[in-house]
C-alpha cells in the first residue's frame, strides 16, 4: 500500500461486492455464449439431414432429432385445434394454429400449421384454412416445450397455450398415442393465405459477446476507479 491510502472497510465491501458481481455476470455470459453457439451449430447440422419419413417410438430417441426436416404421411384429424400465444409475424400479434395429425403408424402428431392474426384465431373466421383427409407433412421436428420461468400457465378452458405442451394438449382433447414432439409446417410465407407456415429457418439472437465485453469492462472500470480514488496524492 506504498502508493495508496488504506481503504475503509465499507469501501472494501462495496468494491468487492460490485467487482465480484460484474465478474460473475461476465463469466455467466461466457457460458451463455458457448451454449448459444452450440444450439446454432445443432440447428445448422440438423437442417442438412435427409427428411425423416418415420419418427422413433422411444421418446428419448426424439431429442437428438430436434430441428430435423420431416416428410410424414397420415391424415388430418377434423374438429380439433389448439392455439399457442403470443406469437408475432411481421410485428403483428397472433397465434400458432396446432392441428392433430394421425400418422400411418397409429400415433397422433401435433402439427404447428403456422401463424394467424388474433382477430382470426377461431376456425369460423378463416374457413379457407380448414384441412382434412390424407396428406404428407413437410416440416421441421420440434422437441421440447420451450418453457422458462417467465412462461405463464396454460388456459386450457379457453384453449390458449403458452408453450409446446404436446402431451397436455393431446390429453385435453382425448387424442390417443400422442408423439411427445411437434412438427412445424414449412412453406411459402404469404399473409393472404392463413395460417402462415414457418420459413424453415430459425434465427437466434446472439448478443452474448457484447454482454461479455460490457460486464468485464464495468469490472475493470470499478477496479480502476477504486485504485484512483485511494491513490496517494503527491
Amino acid at each position: 500500500m506504498r502508493y495508496f491510502n488504506r481503504p475503509r472497510p465499507i469501501a472494501w465491501f462495496f468494491f468487492l461486492a460490485a467487482f465480484a458481481t460484474t465478474l460473475a455476470l461476465g463469466s455467466w455470459q461466457v457460458k451463455r455464449l458457448q451454449w448459444k453457439q452450440g444450439v446454432i451449430a445443432e440447428i445448422a447440422a440438423a437442417q442438412t439431414q435427409s427428411p425423416l419419413t418415420r419418427l422413433p417410438d422411444d421418446a428419448a430417441a426424439l431429442a437428438p432429432l430436434n430441428f430435423y426436416p420431416v416428410a410424414l404421411d397420415g391424415r388430418w384429424i377434423d374438429g380439433v385445434e389448439f392455439h399457442i400465444s403470443p406469437r408475432f409475424y411481421r410485428g403483428k400479434l397472433g397465434y400458432f394454429i396446432v392441428t392433430p395429425f394421425a400418422l400411418a403408424d397409429g400415433r397422433t402428431l401435433l402439427v404447428n400449421r403456422g401463424w394467424v392474426p388474433a382477430a382470426q384465431k377461431l376456425p369460423d373466421d378463416r374457413p379457407e384454412s380448414a384441412v382434412s383427409g390424407e396428406a404428407t407433412l413437410h416440416g421441421m421436428l420440434r422437441v421440447g416445450d420451450e418453457r422458462n420461468w417467465m412462461t405463464p400457465p396454460n388456459n386450457v378452458d379457453k384453449n390458449i397455450w403458452f408453450g409446446r405442451d404436446t402431451l397436455d394438449m393431446a390429453n385435453s382433447a382425448g387424442l390417443a398415442n400422442p408423439v411427445p414432439a411437434m412438427v412445424d409446417l414449412v412453406g411459402t410465407q404469404d399473409s393472404a393465405r392463413l395460417p402462415v407456415p414457418s420459413a424453415g429457418t430459425i434465427k437466434l439472437r446472439n448478443d452474448h459477446l457484447s454482454y461479455i465485453v460490457t460486464w468485464y469492462g464495468i469490472a475493470v472500470s470499478i477496479l480502476v476507479i477504486f485504485l484512483l480514488y485511494h491513490r496517494k496524492k503527491a
